[in-house]
């Protein structure tokens, strides 16, 4: 009798446990759920705060051509040049090409351009605990792409590893695509 209760009572916690897992599966998230960061959105201007990084468009601007250091840079398109104020509240880290883009309003992506080296933006600066930093990111795009666009900026460390609790954020960058091009955009920091 004590063989077949013990029996009966591994059944019992079998079964409840194939249940339980079952139930489960209920919570589980799907592929494109997985691959979502946390995101939290403002505008240009405003300061947008995540639990790792704090950042706040401070302009924008659109060109034909960049000056970097004693170089002029062009494009057969458009330069929209995006100034960037970081801070971080505990450690120090860096933006990679990986982890800044363009979004449009036609849900297409736009990497940091590679015409302008990394140190002259923001990709080659370290954002500091406690200390705000300002650089540009600067992307090449076509006319059709400035209007709704939006910044994406994501912490995530390693392009090749889906770090599903980075933050990042979308800032809308309040371009309607009449925006007229400077034919040089400066890139020195100002006062140099």
């Amino acid at each position: 009798m004590a063989g077949f209760l013990r029996r009966l009572g591994a059944l019992t916690l079998g079964l409840s446990l194939a249940a339980a897992a079952l139930y489960a599966q209920t919570f589980a998230l799907d592929e494109e759920q997985k691959s979502a960061y946390l995101t939290s959105s403002g505008s240009s201007g405003e300061e947008v705060v995540t639990s790792r990084f704090s950042v706040k468009v401070t302009k924008a601007a659109v060109a034909t051509s960049v000056d970097v250091a004693d170089t002029t840079v062009e494009t057969g398109n458009l330069f929209l040049v995006v100034h960037v104020s970081a801070t971080s509240p505990a450690e120090p880290f860096r933006f990679r090409p990986h982890t800044a883009w363009l979004l449009t309003e036609a849900d297409k992506k736009y990497q940091v351009t590679d015409k302008v080296a990394e140190d002259s933006t923001l990709l080659g600066k370290w954002v500091q605990a406690g200390w705000w930093i300002d650089a540009p990111l600067v992307f090449e795009v076509p006319k059709e792409a400035l209007r709704g666009s939006e910044l994406v900026l994501t912490s995530a460390s390693d392009a090749l590893v889906v770090d599903n609790l980075a933050p990042d954020v979308q800032i809308d960058l309040g371009l309607t695509g009449g925006e007229s091009p400077v034919e040089h955009y400066s890139l020195a920091p100002e006062g140099t």
